[in-house]
């Protein structure tokens, strides 16, 4: 079979794909551009599933929103969805698949740490830019960071190093406990802590490890009720969030400073009534910055009768990481990875386009964002949901870096696989 005509079959295939897949997506005359397939994988099912769901819907806005202009370098962009599972295994599997079997151009998403780290070593042996839209390991930057992988989420030591501060500054006990999850993103964010616990005048009296499936919350309660301290530093995640709280008495919350480092939109609206402790995020929908209020309204319009009727920092996430590869992609003026890479190497956006309220940047070095950090906390009395997330005040994206960072390695450009969609 000729090379052209082989183009032609697959494109075919394609089409077919994102008419599976994608209802309502415009069909592309056989002698147009072929479109530009992006893979979008985050956990459908299990303790992530609404998690997922959020960050979908931030890459469909970018991505409706480049389509509305004509898509990008003259291509329609389609977005394909598979589930990785939580098992790395089997998210490897289904990140060569996407690869060598459906040619997908890049891929985005994430949400678990521990899958984001798998994926993107398979996209990194193929040259498959893979955007990390959404998970919070600082591991993601520093051990498992790759020439092809971009983070775009803050991590728990961004955020955490924010709220150690703020909690000793205002206890006169400095004791720390820690507790954590049994997985990626429980035991880089216990790890990356401990030197901010040390620097902010604090000390480490134990550590309490979990399974992260959590199976006896209440049982985990005791025993950090047995550890005298002062202060409790969570690395809990997910729903998992929602589990532990859900069993705490709230007068617990107010003898100790209890803080979590990033609480997603999708641990809080699910459950308004259960108590939470200080926390972090990047991106609220009630902020007073440019953009905001609109933004909001954009998600609304579409999304406004589904269980998430306003938009979370996952979805705003998403949404900025996937709008900066498009972005890229354009400015690049060409899908070659080498050049598509330059360009997210120097991503710098302003903060009324970050809807933030500060610059941020692209870490060269550890290609991880380095962005606004929000302290916040959450009025379980409010009378809607939406109306319970209450900002504390801000941290910009130089006061909350994680220095390790700077001592990542990057493979070699030149040892990267050429990849041209």
């Amino acid at each position: 079979m000729r090379a052209s005509k082989r183009r032609l079959v697959f494109s075919g295939m394609v089409l077919a794909l994102a008419g599976l897949l994608l209802p309502g997506a415009k069909a592309v005359a056989a002698d147009d551009k072929p479109p530009l397939v992006i893979a979008h994988v985050a956990p459908t099912t299990g303790r992530f599933a609404l998690h997922a769901e959020a960050d979908r819907r931030g890459a469909e806005m970018a991505i409706e929103e480049f389509n509305a202009q004509g898509g990008v370098l003259g291509r329609e962009i389609v977005l394909v969805s598979r589930n990785p599972t939580l098992d790395p295994q089997r998210a490897a599997q289904v990140a060569d698949e996407l690869i060598t079997r459906t040619r997908v151009g890049f891929m985005v998403g994430a949400i678990s740490s521990g899958v984001a780290a798998s994926m993107s070593a398979v996209c990194q042996k193929y040259g498959v830019i893979y955007i990390n839209t959404n998970s919070s390991a600082p591991s993601e930057s520093i051990e498992n960071a790759h020439r092809t992988k971009f983070a775009f989420d803050a991590h728990g030591a961004n955020i955490n190093r924010a709220l150690v501060k703020y909690a000793l500054e205002r206890r006169p006990g400095k004791r720390v406990l820690l507790l954590s999850e049994d997985n990626e993103f429980g035991r880089s964010n216990a790890a990356a802590l401990r030197p901010y616990i040390a620097q902010y005048g604090g000390s480490v009296v134990g550590e309490v490890v979990v399974p992260d499936s959590l199976p006896d919350p209440a049982g985990v309660l005791k025993r950090v009720a047995a550890t005298p301290a002062d202060v409790v530093a969570l690395s809990i995640s997910g729903d998992n969030q929602i589990k532990l709280f859900a069993q705490i008495d709230p007068q617990v919350l107010e003898r100790q400073s209890w803080i979590v480092g990033e609480v997603d939109w999708e641990e809080l609206y699910p459950a308004p009534g259960t108590p939470r402790p200080l926390f972090g995020t990047t991106w609220a929908w009630n902020l007073d910055t440019p953009g905001t209020a609109e933004f909001v309204a954009r998600y609304r319009k579409r999304y406004g009768r589904t269980r998430l009727d306003y938009p979370g920092d996952v979805t705003h996430a998403a949404y900025l990481a996937t709008r900066a590869l498009l972005n890229a992609i354009r400015h690049a003026g060409t899908t070659d990875n080498h050049a598509v890479i330059a360009q997210l190497e120097a991503y710098r956006e302003t903060a009324r386009e970050r809807m933030q309220h500060a610059p941020a940047f692209m870490d060269p070095v550890s290609h991880h964002v380095q962005q606004s950090i929000y302290i916040a906390r959450w009025n379980p009395r409010a009378g809607r949901p939406e109306l319970g997330l209450e900002i504390l005040g801000h941290i910009p994206p130089e006061q909350v870096r994680h220095e390790p960072e700077r001592g990542a390695r990057l493979e070699a450009l030149a040892d990267t696989p050429r990849h041209i969609p």
